[in-house]
């Protein structure tokens, strides 16, 4: 007589999941269909630019630093004056475009904080740099 056993294949709903997931893991990846998980193959590439990018951006910061530090003084009265060579050079090395940097002037003359600490003062200029 016939006898009733269990599948011999026990992998298979392993192997069912395991398609399961690989089906849904690339459907993230569609090209054409708007997706918050970036392209798998272009990571590595991201990764490079983003160092890259962090490389540039830390080296200027480097510069407006030192430079913000070694002249504050004279950056305070510049502020305060509305203009100045010292705090001109502080915004092309912080890269602030020239359509902004009457208005971050004032910005930065009505804030008091920045008059106590060139770290504040780097860091303002650099969120306002391009």
């Amino acid at each position: 007589m016939l006898e009733l056993r269990p599948s011999v294949n026990r992998l298979w709903p392993n192997i069912r999941t395991a398609i399961g997931f690989i089906v849904l893991a690339s459907a993230g990846c569609s090209p054409s269909a708007p997706s918050h998980l970036p392209n798998p193959v272009l990571l590595p590439a991201y990764a490079v630019g983003n160092a890259i990018h962090n490389a540039s951006y830390n080296a200027r910061r480097a510069k407006v630093k030192t430079y913000v530090s070694q002249n504050f003084k004279a950056l305070h009265q510049d502020i305060l004056g509305g203009d100045g060579s010292a705090l001109e050079m502080a915004y092309q090395l912080a890269g602030v475009p020239e359509a902004n940097r009457p208005a971050l002037t004032q910005m930065l003359a009505a804030e008091p904080n920045l008059t106590k600490d060139p770290e504040a003062l780097t860091v303002s200029l650099m969120v306002h740099g391009g």
